[in-house]
């Protein structure tokens, strides 16, 4: 098993271990040259044996499709073999399914063509790419809502090669049958075709609309009732179990989707409900559906959406929107109907007021959310958060009273960091910090390492320390998954500079806040404050230009808030200072400094403000 921090090939860092499955364990890695984070995939030993590496690595590097990860290398490194390709921000399907997430009609149809536009590239490549292993997990949701399909580690290139590994529930029968037999011991020599990437393409969608498998030959389950008719044909067509009788390619299931399902007409458009209020939305849906499938849909929808902010969203929003399903009355039986997600928004209400360190309110959503949650774990990730809101509260007692009725449900590594808290809040400083320390040398939990790097920095907060303070949060930039935990490390290296760390501390916290503000700033939901940070990480790392670009789309976007003027005058301060003195045009630090100072209003006490005016005089002089 390769180190952290190990590189593969003089360029490919391993950072952590984020997941493990039938083929291999996947790390999150860094391309050292292209400078970006990347996957590392290492291959079991038995998967390696049914794959010609050499052949696959040149087919799979020449791969390049817009709903396809860019696959950088395959690394041969003694008897080990790895897999670099692209890091895709989002989450699988399989993600959208454990949240209780409904897809709507739309959403399915244009997720499908484009995952039948990308089978059409890899299918007619020379030779083909057959994927072979189409499921939920294998299909990722990125950012931009485009679908991104990924694992290929029992692609095919039609080369005529034995044949081992499946998916039960989503393989051809076909597939199914010659590993069956592969393993059985018998020589098997076929060459899959595309056609059994369009079934389990059948398969997994089939899976999402009604929630039940299939398996190969019978059809089972309903919820027929919530997609058009049409779309059920062609999904049925796509999975028949004669190879003969589905769509002989994706270019024509592409086709059906794009002519079938025009003509007959669809139920709804996508309903997630961003920038449209409840009451319209249901207005909307009264013509056309019964009272209780309007509501149905109304809560799918507010639901989805819910979900769906959670990962860009910040607390307030989960604690205002989650309530605000949680108070609609017509969400009433729909809540009692669906506990798993009423569990999701009482746990995300949580922990929004746990990140706004409103401790006592989040222990009595996670409690809540404990008493109905289904899944295991769930209910253990619910009952660790219940116990440590209550120790920040100050309620050492119940906390106690509530470890005791879970900590046979903990795994060891939980109940280490719960002493940590209980260590933190006694006021033995240097035994948290030990206990920390064991932590991060033996714990394998993502959540708790995070939990622990950023707990340490803070503790050392105001003792100088910042050498080690720095390794804490450079630890923690390993387990961070999130816009809002990128930003706390980022806030804390400020924190770091603006108490005068010095030298090349400084530095590496600088480059530490501008790689995290980075990550904060990506997608269409930044905020103003995130961008306004990430330019002045910018100004002080030297980088002018940068911050300034940022700076002006600050300026269109919100005219007339003066802090975007403000940064902008000191940021061409600084860049003309970089000039020889005679080439130096002051111009546009007074245009700038005009500007903030026209919208600025004086009550806000804004220091920065003061200094920029004291500039501005020296520099009238």
């Amino acid at each position: 098993m390769p180190g952290i921090h190990e590189i593969l090939d003089g360029r490919y860092e391993i950072l952590r271990e984020i997941g493990a499955g039938g083929a291999g364990v996947v790390f999150l890695g860094y391309h050292l040259t292209l400078n970006k984070y990347i996957v590392i995939k290492k291959l079991k030993t038995q998967v390696r044996e049914y794959l010609n590496i050499r052949g696959e690595a040149d087919i799979l590097k020449e791969l390049h499709h817009r709903y396809l990860p860019q696959v950088y290398d395959f690394v041969i490194t003694g008897n080990e073999v790895y897999t670099v390709m692209d890091y895709v921000d989002g989450h699988d399907l399989n993600w959208y399914i454990r949240n209780g997430i409904v897809f709507s009609e739309t959403e399915l149809v244009r997720m499908l063509m484009q995952l039948c536009e990308v089978l059409e590239y890899l299918h007619s490549r020379k030779p083909p790419v057959i994927h072979r292993d189409i499921k939920p997990g294998n299909i990722m949701i990125r950012e931009n809502k485009d679908v991104c399909l990924i694992d290929f580690n029992i692609s095919y290139a039609g080369l005529g090669e034995e044949t081992a590994g499946y998916s039960f529930y989503y393989a051809p029968p076909e597939q199914i049958e010659l590993a069956r037999r592969a393993m059985r011991g018998e020589y098997v020599r076929a060459v899959p075709d595309g056609r059994g990437d369009i079934y389990s393409l059948g398969a997994t969608f089939y899976y999402l609309m009604t929630g039940t498998h299939t398996n190969g030959k019978t059809l089972r389950g309903t919820g027929e009732e919530a997609y058009s008719p049409g779309l059920f044909r062609i999904v049925r067509k796509a999975m028949a179990e004669e190879p003969g009788k589905r769509y002989q390619n994706a270019a024509k299931m592409r086709k059906a989707l794009e002519h079938g399902l025009s003509r007959k007409g669809r139920m709804l458009p996508a309903l997630a409900v961003g920038g449209v209020g409840l009451a319209a939305l249901l207005g909307l849906m009264a013509a056309v559906l019964s009272v209780q499938e309007r509501r149905e849909t109304a809560f799918a929808a507010a639901y989805t959406s819910y979900v769906g902010e959670l990962s860009s969203g910040e607390p307030e929003e989960w604690i205002r929107d989650g309530i605000a399903i949680l108070n609609q009355k017509e969400f009433e039986g729909q809540l009692e109907k669906k506990p798993m997600q009423k569990a999701v928004v009482l746990e995300s209400i949580a922990d929004g007021y746990y990140e706004e360190e409103n401790y006592s309110e989040a222990a009595e959503y996670y409690r809540e959310a404990l008493s109905i949650q289904e899944d295991s774990v769930k209910k253990t990730e619910n009952a660790r958060d219940l116990v440590l809101s209550l120790i920040r509260s100050g309620d050492a007692e119940r906390a106690e009273q509530e470890l005791v009725a879970y900590q046979k449900e903990f795994p060891s590594e939980i109940l280490q960091y719960v002493e940590v808290e209980f260590l933190l809040q006694e006021g033995k400083r240097e035994e948290a910090l030990e206990q920390i320390d064991r932590l991060l040398s033996s714990a394998q939990d993502r959540e708790i390492l995070l939990r622990c790097c950023l707990y340490a920095e803070e503790c050392l907060r105001g003792q100088g320390n910042y050498e080690r303070r720095l390794s804490y949060l450079k630890l923690a930039g390993q387990y961070a998954d999130s816009r809002l935990t990128y930003r706390k490390i980022g806030d804390a290296c400020l924190g770091m500079i603006k108490e005068e760390a010095d030298g090349a501390v400084l530095e590496e916290a600088l480059e530490k806040a501008e790689e995290c503000y980075e990550k904060v700033c990506v997608g269409e939901n930044a905020g103003y404050v995130d961008r306004l940070n990430l330019a002045m990480i910018l100004q002080m790392r030297g980088k002018y230009g940068e911050a300034l670009s940022e700076l002006r789309e600050l300026m269109e976007e919100e005219p007339e808030d003066y802090r975007a003027y403000r940064e902008a005058a000191f940021a061409s301060y600084q860049s003309e200072l970089t000039k020889a003195a005679r080439n130096r045009n002051m111009y546009s630090v007074f245009y700038y400094g005009e500007r903030a100072f026209n919208y600025y209003e004086e009550e806000t006490g804004d220091e920065q403000m003061i200094q920029l005016k004291e500039l501005l005089e020296q520099l009238s002089e």
